[in-house]
């Protein structure tokens, strides 16, 4: 099934996810952010160590709180070019724009598209994967404190996706031919009647 703007014939709901109003789920992903932060810090220190950030502060505690704020501003930049990303997606499999939002402390890009498995499945993967090559590089390249700053991108990027993670999970489970609304905070997902 292609990405089209009315639900098909012969298709009907077969599944709804709320990552925002299912509490337990929303605790269990959030979890999982942790954990995946926790080993994004240990492979830094495992790598380069914490020396660069140590230096950092015996140079001054200004230098210090410059470089918080330039993190600060550096992952406000990277959540909207993150959801930017999947509304450019978006635009390219269905045509028409998507809306972006905030519910709380998520951030969301929605359609009123019905996107193919395969079409959702890489519009919610390509943020990840383009910014986890572009921070990777990033932390090959720049001396440790700043490495350290790119580590901090990379752990909002791969903590910071694990809705996206669970809804590919999801998408991986339906048929072929099921079809994904998502609305930015819940996604419905539709397939065919038996």
């Amino acid at each position: 099934m292609r990405t089209c703007f009315t639900l098909p014939d012969g298709y009907a709901e077969a599944d709804y996810v709320n990552l925002y109003t299912n509490r337990r789920l929303y605790r269990n992903l959030n979890t999982a952010s942790f954990l995946i932060g926790a080993a994004v810090i240990a492979a830094g220190w495992l790598w380069r160590g914490f020396d660069g950030l140590l230096a950092l502060l015996k140079r001054g505690i200004s230098d210090y709180v410059l470089w918080l704020l330039l993190l600060v501003v550096c992952v406000i930049a990277y959540l909207a070019l993150h959801e930017l990303t999947h509304g450019l997606c978006m635009r390219l499999f269905s045509g028409i724009r998507p809306h972006y939002g905030r519910k709380g402390v998520l951030l969301f890009t929605g359609s009123e598209a019905y996107f193919s498995r395969r079409d959702y499945i890489v519009t919610t993967l390509a943020p990840v994967v383009v910014f986890a090559v572009l921070f990777a590089l990033l932390s090959v390249f720049l001396r440790d404190e700043w490495f350290w700053l790119a580590a901090a991108l990379q752990l909002a990027n791969l903590g910071g996706a694990v809705g996206d993670y669970y809804m590919i999970y999801r998408a991986l489970r339906q048929p072929k031919s099921a079809l994904f609304r998502d609305s930015g905070v819940a996604v419905t997902i539709y397939t065919e009647k038996e």
